[in-house]
């Protein structure tokens, strides 16, 4: 029988020897560290073996407060695990197999956090994908805009995209907060494809990205992660509605997401309830 940590070991190894990013890397890494501090570092493969094995490690995420999308990613690390421990015969059983806990199934109106969508979002292997769609949530730029943005239009020394003529026909700039500038300079320098394209995002063959390639990745990593899915268009109801919580005016919303009229950016906003029962809180009438 091989002890856990020795089988994290080697898994890793062969993360990185089949091209995994180093962010996907550490972070599997901290979710295996995760369940051993919970389950005992001295943890065999072998002593886990149903479902009701693992059943203490959920109960000991949710003990230490953590959320059912936070557990079902932690999960999805150590399924991988076990599927890479059955394919080198090390086990022949999956304990993790289709395990998740329930996330509540949100309303219509209702667009997930970008918390959580950065959560889904890093559970994506592939740095391309993984880099488009978090640009996207951190910008508010469609789809189409991202798939045929090029090397010329990111100014990495002022921190800013352009880009021209979008949906509305209007160009406009879009700054680079530190986090999303500090992933696209990764991406730039280490990750892109080593094609002879213009696209700061190339499909294989130096074209344009295909827009369903990036839209099944997201749905495959949010029906893991949180149960249901979504598509890249929720990441620009993401952002325009994280912003407007933050007390971004509606005019500064519609420069960045390219609206010619303020009517069209407050479709992209959704009011989560916990903002509503703050305003009627604060009605005083006495």
């Amino acid at each position: 029988m091989i002890r856990i940590d020795e089988a994290v070991k080697r898994h890793l190894h062969f993360l990185r020897m089949t091209g995994k990013a180093q962010n996907t890397i550490d972070q599997a890494d901290y979710k295996f560290n995760r369940f051993l501090e919970l389950m005992g570092p001295d943890s065999h493969l072998d002593d886990f073996k149903t479902r009701q094995d693992v059943m203490p490690y959920i109960d000991a995420l949710r003990d230490k407060q953590c959320q059912p999308v936070t557990i079902n990613n932690y999960l999805s690390a150590l399924r991988g695990l076990y599927d890479w421990a059955i394919a080198e015969h090390l086990v022949t059983h999956n304990p993790f197999h289709q395990l998740r806990v329930k996330v509540n199934e949100p309303l219509p109106q209702d667009v997930p956090s970008p918390r959580t969508i950065l959560t889904i979002i890093d559970t994506i292997d592939v740095p391309l994908y993984r880099t488009f769609l978090t640009l996207q949530l951190h910008t508010g730029m469609r789809i189409n805009e991202v798939r045929t943005l090029e090397l010329g239009d990111v100014d990495m020394t002022e921190r800013r995209i352009h880009i021209r003529e979008s949906k509305a026909g209007k160009t406009r700039t879009v700054p680079l907060n530190d986090m999303i500038y500090a992933i696209m300079q990764t991406y730039l320098e280490e990750e892109r494809r080593r094609v002879d394209s213009p696209l700061v995002f190339p499909s294989l063959r130096a074209g344009t990205i295909c827009k369903t390639t990036i839209n099944s990745h997201l749905t495959r990593a949010a029906a893991e992660v949180i149960g249901h899915k979504i598509t890249s268009h929720k990441l620009r109801h993401a952002f325009t509605t994280h912003l407007y919580e933050q007390g971004v005016m509606e005019t500064t919303l519609s420069e960045l997401l390219g609206h010619r009229e303020p009517k069209t950016t407050r479709r992209y906003i959704r009011v989560q309830e916990n903002h509503l029962r703050d305003a009627v809180g604060r009605l005083r009438l006495d």
